[in-house]
C-alpha cells in the first residue's frame, strides 16, 4: 500500500495545488493531511474548499481547532484572535460543518503494519486543546512521549505542526507544504517492509 501525508498549508493555495497535484502522479492508494488550513496566506477559504472537494482524509490541527472553538482554548495565541474572528465570519455553514466533522486522526493497518496519522502527539486527546505545545520539543517533554506505549504500539506514526522534517524513533515528521521547504511524505507498506520519504514540494 502506498500513502501520502503532508501537512500545514496555511493558506497557501497555489502550493495545495501543486502537492495535490504531485500527489495525485504518484498514484497512491491514500492521502491523508495532517491538518492546518488557516492562519499566514490569505487564500484560507480556497484551500479549504480544495480539500473539501478533494475527497482525502482531512485530519483537524491547532488552526482548525480555533476557528471551531476560538483562541481561548489556547493562551499562546491571544494575538491571534482578531484573525481567527474575522475569518470565521466568511465561512459558510458548510464549512464549518466541514471543520467540525474533521477528525483528531486516523489509524491504518497495511501488510500488519499500524500507522498512526495525527497533527502532532496527544498530550491528552480529549482535551479542548489536545497536542503537546511546541514548545515540548525542546524541553525533553516530545523525546519521553515518543517513548510512551501510546506511541510505541504503532509501527510508525505521523505528524506535522512543527514545519519540520524529523524522524523520532518511530515518529516521522513533514514540514509544511505551504511555507518555505515545503514537502510531504511517501509512506510504502508492503510484506516485510514499510518505509518512508520526504519529498519536496516543487511550487
Amino acid at each position: 500500500m502506498k500513502i501520502a501525508a503532508f501537512s500545514d498549508i496555511h493558506g497557501n493555495l497555489k502550493a495545495l495545488r501543486a502537492v495535490l497535484e504531485q500527489i495525485k502522479a504518484q498514484n497512491v492508494d491514500l492521502t491523508v493531511f495532517l491538518g492546518d488550513i488557516f492562519q499566514r496566506g490569505n487564500e484560507e477559504v480556497e484551500c479549504l474548499e480544495l480539500l473539501k472537494a478533494s475527497g482525502i482524509v482531512c485530519l483537524k490541527g491547532n488552526c482548525e481547532l480555533y476557528m471551531e472553538q476560538g483562541v481561548d482554548i489556547d493562551p499562546d495565541v491571544e494575538y491571534l484572535r482578531s484573525y481567527y474572528d474575522e475569518t470565521r465570519k466568511k465561512l459558510n455553514g458548510d464549512q464549518m460543518r466541514f471543520i467540525r466533522q474533521m477528525p483528531l486522526f486516523c489509524e491504518k493497518e497495511c501488510c500488519e503494519y499500524k500507522i498512526h496519522f495525527s497533527h502532532f502527539l496527544f498530550s491528552d486527546v480529549d482535551a479542548a486543546y489536545p497536542f503537546h505545545p511546541l514548545s515540548s520539543l525542546q524541553n525533553g517533554v516530545f523525546d519521553r512521549a515518543c517513548e510512551s506505549e501510546s506511541v510505541t504500539q504503532y509501527d510508525l506514526v505521523v505528524i506535522g505542526h512543527s514545519h519540520q522534517n524529523f524522524v523520532k524513533g518511530n515518529v516521522v515528521s513533514v514540514s509544511a507544504s505551504g511555507l518555505e521547504g515545503a514537502s510531504y511524505l511517501i509512506i510504502e507498506a508492503g510484506a516485510g517492509s514499510l518505509t518512508f520519504e520526504h519529498i519536496p514540494v516543487e511550487v
